[in-house]
Formats: structure tokens, sequence, C-alpha cells
């Protein structure tokens, strides 16, 4: 019907548009590159597959043509996977979810290559004639063969895309739910109208589908990468207010850190250089006419140079303890512990010990010093148990307890929020999870230097 291959058309150029938006607002979000790549490649799939209909070039021409066709749609499909597992901000929930995503592309060339070399014949879909393929290679049908049944799984694909949307739907944060609506109501009226779809088809309604239920599909799969768009340019919305709400945090948090810097020196150091220094003239002034008084005096004033020193390296744990630089996270992390009154269980894996960048290793040290000090706080009677992975090119620290759940230390306006400012400034994530009765989870995860965003 040529209504129908103009809505196709239509189709088309929304998902492509969609793409080219999404990349234009967001250039370094993953997620609005491979949403521009379903496009361009479904474009590049309908291409081919005429072309692969009219047999340009002869037999090799159709064998060609059908082979980019399917290596282009399955891509496309692939990359649509690969969208649904970075929605919205580029970041996906697991590594596993992007692998996934890769080796379906990878799927994607190998079947219908492994068809074109392995099968005698081709078709171009199920409902089309088959024809012979010159480029078969003899004894090699086994192949051909196994081709077919991985290209034959394609909706399979559709299907573990619309699952992981779905986990990270149910095991995400109240926003991450909020940020993955959109595409699953997109889902919802897609899938809805498929299956209506189908009804007709089975039941034999007198209202043929190509009438009005395939237009209608048609259309909600075109507003299907706008929903996409939409859920992108929701987030960076978002996270543009938010960056202006963290940059006045943290000029805030800078000069209270400052004003707080120079009391404990005025208060402390200072004082005790000033009576060192006191003590120092008195030593002077007794060193012929009463020595022991002077020597006596000169020992106290070693003992102020000592308290005075003392109090300095408290002051540069605060600021960034001598160990993290020296040995990395680890050591530093063990260091703390092993000082606090109550015991904390440390875990850490082989690449917890990979040295980081230097801001890196010191937002996570803080976060998990920061989060113990508040269980100990707020959950004195729970056991806490600190976590260190770096796996993946990822670091994430997490401290867990079985305390009554997350209170006013871990709230928005908690002290954890600078540490959240801290963390995100690096490119990572940070959230607190829990419940009444079922402890709290403090999490920060910083991306590696080459982890894409």
């Amino acid at each position: 019907m040529p209504g129908v291959g103009l809505l196709i058309g239509g189709v088309l150029v929304t998902w492509v548009a969609s793409g080219l938006a999404a990349v234009c607002l967001t250039p370094r979000n993953p997620a609005a590159r491979s949403l521009l790549a379903a496009g361009v490649l479904l474009a590049a799939s309908t291409g081919a597959e005429s072309l692969a209909r009219e047999a340009a070039g002869g037999p090799v021409g159709f064998a060609l043509w059908r082979t980019a066709g399917w290596i282009t749609f399955l891509g496309a499909v692939a990359a649509i996977v690969l969208t649904l597992s970075r929605l919205p901000d580029g970041v996906a929930d697991s590594v596993w979810h992007v692998r996934l995503a890769r080796a379906l592309a990878a799927l994607a060339v190998a079947a219908p290559v492994l068809e074109l070399v392995g099968s005698p014949t081709l078709a171009v879909d199920a409902d089309s004639p088959a024809r012979e393929n010159p480029l078969a290679v003899a004894g090699l049908d086994p192949l051909g063969a196994a081709g077919a049944v991985v290209r034959a799984t394609e909706p399979a694909w559709v299907l573990l895309g619309v699952a992981l949307l779905l986990l990270r739907w149910r095991y995400g944060s109240t926003q991450r739910r909020h940020e993955l609506s959109w595409a699953l109501r997109s889902i919802g009226l897609l899938s809805a109208l498929l299956v209506l779809i189908v009804v007709v088809e089975v039941t034999g309604a007198p209202i043929p589908p190509e009438v009005v239920f395939v237009p209608v599909f048609l259309l909600a799969l075109a507003l299907f990468p706008v929903a996409l768009l939409v859920g992108i340019t929701r987030r960076v919305r978002g996270l543009e207010a938010r960056l202006v709400e963290s940059r006045e945090r943290l000029v805030t948090a800078e000069d209270a850190a400052r004003r707080a810097l120079e009391r404990d020196l005025h208060d402390g150091v200072q004082q005790q250089l000033v009576a060192a220094l006191s003590l120092t003239a008195l030593a002077a002034r007794h060193v012929e006419r009463n020595p022991e008084v002077a020597g006596a005096t000169v020992g106290e004033v070693g003992e102020r140079v000592r308290g005075a020193m003392t109090e300095l390296r408290e002051l540069v744990r605060g600021i960034r303890p001598p160990v993290l630089q020296d040995a990395g996270l680890v050591p530093a992390i063990e260091s703390r512990l092993s000082s606090l009154p109550a015991p904390v269980q440390l875990c850490t894996d082989a690449d917890a010990v990979a040295r980081r960048p230097a801001a890196v290793e010191a937002a996570a040290y803080f976060v998990v010093t920061e989060a113990v000090t508040n269980a100990l706080k707020h959950a004195p009677c729970s056991r806490i148990a600190v976590r260190i992975t770096g796996a993946d090119d990822r670091l994430e620290v997490a401290v867990a307890d079985d305390g009554p759940g997350p209170g006013a230390g871990t709230s928005a306006g908690g002290g954890l929020r600078g540490l959240q400012d801290r963390v995100e400034s690096l490119r990572g994530t940070f959230s607190v999870t829990g419940g009444p009765g079922t402890g709290t989870v403090v999490r920060a995860t910083f991306p590696g230097p080459g982890t894409p965003r």
C-alpha cells in the first residue's frame, strides 16, 4: 500500500531526526549516539532490502544486497538494545548490559555472512521466494544453517532489550525509574498495538489490520525514538539544574572548609607555636643564669612543637591523608578503619588496589570515611561492611550497615551531600539506598579514564 510506504518512510525519518537531535543536545552521551546509529542502520537496511528485491546487479548483487540489508537491520536492533541499556545518561547500570549489546552487534554481522557463504539459496524474508546464491561455498551448508538460525532469533533480541529496560526500572532508584518511564510507556503502547494486530489477523475480524492498526502501529513506532529523545533531553535539563546547585554548594563548602581550617590553625597549631616561641625566649634568658631552668624550658618547647606537629598531622589527615598519597586507597582505608572504636569489615578484590587518579582516590576515601562515621553515629549496634571493587576499569566503593535505615546523616541535606557533588564532578554516580529496618547502603561509582559516557 502506498500509504503504508509513506508511513514507513516517515518512521525512518523520525528515527534519524531523533538521533541527530539527541547527538546535538548531548554529543558525549553514548545513548544518543546509539540512537542515531539505530536510525541510520534502519534507513540503510530499507534501502538495501529494496535493491535486493529488485535484484540489482544480478544474482551476485542480490546476494550482496540481501546480506547488507540483514546486517544493517540486525545492527539496528543491536543498537536499540544498546540504547535501552544506557538510557538516559549514557551510563549502563551493569557492564554486562553493554557487553550483551556488543555481542548482538557481532552476531548481526556474523549471521548474514555465514548465510552468504554457506546457504545455496537465499530469500529477502520469509514471504519472498528463495533465489540461488552464487557466492555459496560447497560444503559450508552447516554454517549457512547456523547463520539462518541466529538470524531467526532477531525477535528475541528485541525482547531481550525490553527485559534489560524492565530490570533497570525494577532495581533502579526512584530517580532512575522516573527517567525510564517514557521509554517503558512507549514500549507498552507498541506491545498493545502489536498484540491487537495479531488478534485481528488470527480471528479474521472484518477490519483489515493494514487499514487501521498497521498505520497506527507505525505511527507509534515513529513516536518511540521521540520518547527516547524526550527522556535524554529531560535528563540534560535536570543535570543542568543540578550542576548549578552543586556548584553553589561546592563554593559554600569550600568557604566553610577554609574558615574551619583557619579556625583550627588559629586555636590549635598557632597557639602551640606562640607558646613555644615564648618559652624559647624564656630559655634564652635563663641559659647563663639558671641552666637547669633553661633546660627544662627547652624540653617544654619540644613538647609544644611535638603537639603542634601532631595537630598538623591531624589536619592533613582531614584534608588528604599521607598514606592515601603514598600507598593508595585500600591501605588508607585500612589505616582509617583500624583506628575506629568499633570493628568494620573490609572486602576488596584484586583490581581494587590499582592506583587511580588522585581526585578519584580522595573522593572514594572520604565517601567511605563519612559513610562509616554516619553508620557508627546513627546505627551504633549494627554490623558495618565496606566493599571496594575495581573491575572493568571502574572503581566502586560501598558502605553497608544493618541499622535502622537512612537517617539525618544520609538525607539530602546531610553530610554526604557535599560528597555527592564531589563524586558527580568526577563523572561518577552516588546513591544512598535502604529503608526502615533494612539498613543503609552508601555507594559511589567512578568511571575509568577511558570509560565512555
